[in-house]
């Protein structure tokens, strides 16, 4: 049955200009390298998800800010190309977000992000803009910008989804927070083990589940993912791919199995196809270059 809000999925955060080089490896301290770049791309983390999961037939929004500048330019159209809603977007005086990746030659990366100042956070606005939609999306670095957002979600029948990083949740008091304020979580190998004593196993993911959400899922890179429910615990390992640029997999991935997810989908299935959209999206450079649509992962998964 068709949902009678507007938004499958609403994508809050700043997007970013990925400015992209490839080099031999990433230089260190006081070291310059020769390197090649390779253009100027759209990313940021809520808005890839965005735009994979758009790529993959949800109706989705972005809620954030973009500068009067070329790059905040590029990014509204990229959004208008993929049918992702510009209503929540603000245009500001500040640059946009950018950030600088540096990509070397098996694929792998490094960056530095320098975000845009203050926070997207308008209450009224979000307020408006949850009431449309089924699941919010964000990596929260400020917890009481993301209390505020999950209180308006939740209050509005709004899922909360978010993506916690080592970065986000640097400590187990940070994380437990965070997961009480989720109902979809989201995290990478190197984020769960920055807070647990244990190793990563499907056991030690469930034990996370009493703080509050009702699915966590952690992605493991090449060797594919984990996901728990309430009343699952399953092991997904990766699909085949030609690595050329890692830049945004994950966000890929959490897009895909958002797209499932609210598709119906079981969470077997869901997690075969996020591992599945996963491994299409680094065949190119750039974070959203090599998204795919569901008949380019079907055709993965039937490979």
């Amino acid at each position: 049955m068709a949902s009678p809000r507007a938004i499958d999925l609403l994508a809050y955060g700043d997007p970013n200009a990925d400015h992209i080089y490839l080099a031999d490896r990433v230089p260190l301290a006081d070291e310059k390298l020769l390197g090649r770049k390779l253009g100027v791309f759209g990313g940021g983390t809520a808005a890839n998800v965005a735009c994979a999961a758009a790529r993959l037939g949800l109706k989705t929004a972005a809620f954030g800010r973009v500068g009067a500048d070329a790059d905040g330019t590029m990014l509204l159209a990229e959004n208008a190309k993929l049918g992702i809603s510009n209503d929540y977007m603000t245009v500001s005086d500040d640059p946009t977000a950018s950030a600088m990746i540096i990509v070397n030659a098996e694929g792998e990366k490094a960056l530095v992000y320098a975000p845009m100042p203050g926070v997207a956070f308008d209450e009224a606005s979000l307020t408006k803009a949850v009431q449309q939609s089924r699941v919010v999306y964000a990596m929260p670095y400020d917890i009481e910008e993301f209390t505020a957002i999950s209180r308006l979600a939740r209050a509005d029948g709004c899922l909360v989804a978010i993506d916690i990083e080592a970065a986000v949740a640097p400590n187990r008091e940070r994380l437990e927070a965070l997961l009480k304020l989720s109902d979809i979580v989201f995290m990478n190998e190197p984020g769960f083990l920055a807070t647990s004593a244990e190793p990563l196993t499907p056991d030690a993911v469930e034990k996370l589940l009493d703080f509050g959400p009702q699915l966590i899922t952690v992605t493991r890179a090449a060797e594919g993912a984990i996901s728990v429910s309430r009343d699952q615990a399953l092991t997904q390992s990766s699909f085949p791919t030609s690595l050329v640029d890692a830049t945004g997999a994950g966000d890929c991935f959490n897009g895909a199995f958002l797209a499932a997810h609210l598709a119906g989908a079981s969470l077997a299935e869901t997690l075969r196809f996020a591992c599945a959209a996963a491994a299409i999206s680094v065949s190119a450079v750039g974070a959203r270059t090599a998204l795919p649509d569901i008949a380019q992962v079907q055709a993965k998964l039937s490979a």
